[in-house]
């Protein structure tokens, strides 16, 4: 049975919110971005909370359980929330030892009620800035260099060199062995993207990479991104804290004001609650924390240390899949107060058994709090905040409500932010390590806000039966992962098949159990090497497809889910017309089902998050969420929580578009054609009258969400202008299709 963890965010009792135990998320998201298969995807809380008279437990991925709930997660993979904003444990599948039998990306298995997978942006750390993860250590020196501080880098932040991975082609791929080099192989066919479709047998198109990555991520207006604070990254700071006393004057202390949405009644928040976390000056005028510390912040004050004054604070950038953010302070006193703050200086991922010391304001007091410890081991792991599988260095100082956030250092330079723990275990945290960081500040700097993680968008499986990989042609002394499934809008589907055998990633031998070297004698999950791509990089695969490796160059970014896992500082989507309120599925919708909504949610909405895969771009399930009675459409109060196909005997892509077959509607009747052959009629010289007593009487204040209505505000002015007259398909839908 999968171990219990918690966000470790601010300090007090976190709010209401089941855990995702077997996060929808792990399943769907996306792929190749593998979780490891063994240990790695236990679910996690994140000690962040301090919320005062608040219910404890939160949804992991930010939606709200049902108001005045109060409960703990349960064990299916997760212990309760206790971490304000996103408490939810996250479960994770245990893994099997049967050969080549892993149902998910590299190795993971299916558990009764979890089929994970790995997503979109779960691995990506840059190499753009700030590469590897760790610098490989010399033989023979292995012990002296585990015992030995870390030296001091260049003051203008010098890039840490590529290591691990990138080392791993001259160490051997599987379990460091170099005997399989020697092995005759195959005739290597290289093909450039221009040739792929030649290799594919003609069968795939080749892939088309324009060589601009245009930025399609935006957050709520209370992220102020401002682009001319944000550009200073690109430049390394003029000097760096030294010192502990200088150290701690840079390390802060967060109170936020949070407001969550409320996804059954799109329209309305869940109470207001407040929680507590901890950051620190990570360059002039920007503060790193986590994001689950600010996630659906309303409301946001800081503190420097040993100071008695609290300062406003703006969010000016999240990642949620990396549960970090950057935060800004526009009053002067609170960096010059009483003495001017420095940033700390990020270093390399520590070695096994190095101390460390968190810093941080953990419940239990009001002042800075400091433990040490060691490093336990550094692999891929289930961050809680958003199911996401990413590199955590695991470590046995108290990490506590409160951590959340405050960097764990070696000397005066980061090593990493403490972010969530194990609380059914003695002494087990985890930090993010600095390849993490710098990817994150990369993005920011790069494009002016987080765009995620990229991922392959395939679903791989181990190959670690004899006889498989001998059915798969693959001779001796060849390892690889095996193919399964291909998300059909990702890059990979121009380039890779199903049943193809994943050999390298960037020149790097794939195991068969889906690991790679990392440093001496340490392995890591190959979905590791997908984090060291930035945004738009461009991966080389070397396959086995027929008895014959080809050799492709694929650009990689961030993949959609069909299913969003978390929907963090984001307000809810919706439609509703004639009182038929129309919602897309997400998991936080289906966490508002309570603490135990793996079992109590509708199975066939679980279903649909856990296995359902993007065919087509922008698609979405649209479900009727709730249907707000009237003489309209009374009688259609069954047909709550289906899946809407068709309406007027178009397919239905996504809400946007249900709402212009909706309004582009000319017939007397608007029909809706539902899962299960069910079928709706309303009249179309009614709907109007009825939206207006029906807003009224339910105290809704608007129809339309604001997203929904500005994109078919949108989409309307750009029909007009090519001259579309098509009922119902939007100049946008049709620029999609070609696609």
């Amino acid at each position: 049975m999968p171990l219990q963890g918690r966000l470790l965010g601010a300090s007090g009792p976190p709010a209401a919110h089941p855990s995702p135990a077997s996060s929808l998320r792990t399943r769907n998201r996306a792929f190749c971005s593998a979780a490891p298969a063994a240990g790695a995807g236990w679910p996690l809380h994140s000690p962040s909370h301090n919320e005062r008279g608040q219910p404890l437990a939160q949804l992991p991925h930010g939606a709200a359980a049902p108001a005045g709930r109060d409960w703990a997660p349960q064990p299916l993979s997760v212990t309760g929330g206790s971490s304000g904003v996103s408490a939810g444990a996250v479960g994770a599948a245990s893994s099997s030892s049967s050969g080549g039998a892993a149902a998910a990306v590299g190795g993971w298995q299916a558990a009764p009620s979890l089929v994970p997978r790995v997503t979109t942006d779960d691995m990506l750390l840059s190499s753009d800035g700030a590469a590897a993860a760790a610098s490989t250590s010399s033989a023979g020196g292995a012990g002296a260099a585990a015992a030995a501080a870390p030296s001091r880098r260049g003051r203008r932040g010098t890039a840490a060199a590529a290591s691990g991975p990138g080392a791993a082609a001259a160490g051997g791929g599987d379990g460091g062995s170099s005997a399989a080099e020697d092995v005759a192989e195959p005739v290597v066919v290289h093909m450039s993207a221009a040739a792929t479709a030649t290799a594919a047998a003609g069968t795939m198109p080749a892939p088309r990479h324009t060589g601009v990555f245009q930025p399609s991520r935006s957050y709520s207006q209370h992220i102020k991104s401002d682009g001319e604070l944000l550009a200073a990254l690109a430049e390394a700071p003029l000097a760096y804290a030294e010192g502990m006393g200088s150290v701690l004057d840079s390390i802060i202390k967060i109170y936020t004001v949070h407001s969550r949405p409320n996804y059954t009644l799109p329209w309305q928040n869940h109470p207001k609650r407040e929680s507590t976390g901890t950051g620190f000056v990570v360059h002039d005028r920007l503060i790193l924390t986590n994001a689950h510390v600010v996630a659906d912040a309303t409301y946001v004050l800081v503190k420097r240390h040993g100071s008695g004054t609290k300062y406003r604070a703006d969010v000016q950038a999240v990642g949620h899949d990396c549960d970090l953010a950057l935060l800004s302070v526009t009053d002067e006193a609170f960096w010059s107060t009483p003495t001017s703050m420095l940033p700390l200086e990020l270093g390399e991922v520590p070695e096994l058994q190095q101390g460390v010391v968190v810093v941080g304001y953990p419940t239990g007091g009001d002042n800075t709090s400091v433990t040490s410890g060691v490093v336990s081991r550094v692999e891929v792991a289930q961050y809680a905040h958003a199911a996401s599988h990413l590199m955590a260095c695991q470590i046995d100082a108290a990490i506590n409500p409160g951590n959340s956030g405050g960097p764990a250092l070696q000397g005066d330079q980061v090593v990493g932010v403490a972010f969530q723990n194990l609380p059914g275990a003695e002494n087990i945290g985890y930090i993010i390590p600095t390849p993490v960081v710098r990817h994150f500040l990369s993005e920011v700097r790069k494009y002016g806000s987080y765009q995620g993680y990229c991922s392959l968008g395939v679903l791989c499986q181990n190959l670690e039966n004899p006889h498989l990989r001998s059915a798969l042609g693959m001779g001796e002394g060849m390892t690889g992962v095996l193919v399964n499934t291909i998300q059909k809008t990702s890059n990979a589907a121009k380039v890779l098949k199903p049943g193809d055998v994943l050999l390298e990633f960037d020149g790097v031998r794939i195991a068969n159990d889906g690991t790679v070297h990392l440093r001496q004698r340490e392995r890591i999950y190959f979905s590791y090497l997908i984090t060291l791509k930035p945004t738009a990089g461009t991966a080389k695969l070397k396959v086995l497809r027929d008895g014959q490796q080809l050799v492709f160059d694929m650009p990689v970014t961030p993949n959609d889910l069909l299913v969003p896992v978390h929907c963090y500082d984001r307000l809810p989507s919706y439609f509703m017309y004639a009182g038929l309120v129309f919602v897309p599925l997400t998991q936080p919708y289906l966490h508002e089902y309570g603490e135990d909504w793996m079992n109590t949610a509708p199975r066939r909405l679980y279903d649909k998050a856990m296995h359902g895969m993007m065919q087509k771009p922008r698609q979405q399930i649209v479900i009727l969420s709730q249907v707000l009675v009237d003489d309209v459409n009374t009688g259609y109060q069954q047909f709550q929580t289906l899946q809407v196909l068709r309406v007027n005997g178009t397919e239905v892509l996504h809400l946007a578009h249900l709402k212009e077959l909706v309004e582009g509607a000319a017939d007397r009747f608007v029909r809706f054609e539902l899962e299960d052959e069910r079928v709706m009629v309303v009249e179309r010289s009614l709907a109007v009258d009825a939206n207006a007593r029906i807003m009224e009487r339910y105290r809704v204040p608007s129809s339309v969400s604001a997203d929904i209505g500005a994109n078919a505000a949108g989409a309307a002015a750009s029909g007009a202008s090519s001259g579309s007259t098509n009922g119902g398909a939007s100049g946008e839908l049709a620029a999609a299709a070609q696609q």
